[in-house]
């Protein structure tokens, strides 16, 4: 099989390592970057495996004429064009429920490290203000048992963030296009609307893919309705996220403070409007790391694998959207 690799973290090493089968075929790798010269050189690819935070447009998929599957190193699929792929009879899999525990983890982290005012208080052991810090926190802190937690959309990693959080007993809302009635009570969760939720929480945390009516959801008007002591979490995508909105919010004391994974345009550059010195001590921020544990990137070898060997043998593919 012709198979390529179009992705900025995977590396030739790490596919042979989880995946050494594949010495037996002819497998390229190119970098995001690359477009060109993946399409230039790499024309009769049949398996074409790309970055969550890839693109394959109308343009790839004409120029790569043997294509039989794209499939998504993640979960997120948005940069694919599902319908017109499907239009050529080529299949389109993700990854999903890979990542739910890894990405629910650093969910969790996020919100404990914005409750504990956790970059402030390091930086302020540094500084040697220990005792001043600690003097004007007391009293002050909350526990996560003291809030509500709000979850937009309620896949794979809400509902494991759910557990999390319920395990440290706060309470847990949801929100989502479909209610999932039967799965509120294995997950101790209840439904709210959207304006419900947004002021009702404590944490509002982002979990829906990018689509249309989603993009840019968080605004201006999303952040004026939720409290002024509530901290938003996104460990979901950057695009979800308005950056001037979140700016100005967190610039002019709209909301208390914001946990992300994830901030748009990726890769972030310096000049990022979300990097303002001025709202530094407002910001917790992971560098897009929450899915990428040892044990996601072994299941995610492993499903696609699972997913060569099945096109190989005509068998159904797993997790395919389109």
């Amino acid at each position: 099989m012709n198979i390529t690799f179009y992705s900025n973290v995977t590396v030739k090493e790490e596919v042979y390592k989880y995946i050494p089968q594949l010495k037996k075929h002819n497998v390229k790798f190119f970098k995001l970057d690359e477009k060109d010269l993946l399409i230039s050189t790499a024309k009769n690819t049949q398996l074409l495996f790309i970055d969550a935070m890839g693109k394959a447009d109308q343009e790839m998929i004409d120029a790569l004429t043997d294509l039989k599957l794209i499939h998504s190193e993640g979960v997120g699929y948005q940069g694919i064009d599902t319908v017109y792929a499907a239009q050529k009879d080529i299949a389109v899999c993700n990854n999903k429920g890979v990542n739910d525990t890894a990405v629910a983890e650093d969910t969790l982290l996020l919100m404990l490290a914005c409750l504990k005012h956790i970059i402030t208080g390091h930086q302020s052991v540094y500084d040697g203000r220990q005792i001043e810090v600690k003097q004007k926190s007391f009293g002050v802190i909350q526990e996560l048992s003291q809030c509500t937690v709000g979850l937009i959309g309620f896949g794979d990693i809400a509902k494991k963030t759910a557990q999390f959080c319920n395990a440290l007993g706060a309470k847990v809302i949801y929100t989502n296009r479909t209610r999932y009635e039967n799965a509120e009570k294995k997950y101790n969760v209840k439904y709210r609307s959207l304006d419900e939720l947004l002021e009702q929480s404590d944490f509002v945390s982002l979990h829906v893919a990018v689509t249309d009516n989603t993009k840019g959801m968080v605004d201006e008007t999303f952040l004026s309705k939720m409290k002024k002591t509530a901290f938003l979490i996104n460990t979901s995508r950057g695009d979800l996220v308005n950056n001037q909105a979140l700016h100005n919010a967190l610039l002019n004391h709209q909301i208390a403070g914001a946990g992300l994974d994830v901030i748009a345009p990726e890769p972030v550059k310096k000049n990022n409007i979300l990097l303002d010195e001025r709202i530094k001590d407002k910001l917790i921020l992971t560098p897009h790391i929450a899915g990428i544990t040892n044990l996601t990137v072994k299941k995610i070898y492993s499903n696609i694998w699972d997913n060569i060997t099945r096109l190989i043998d005509g068998k159904p593919l797993k997790n395919r959207v389109n």
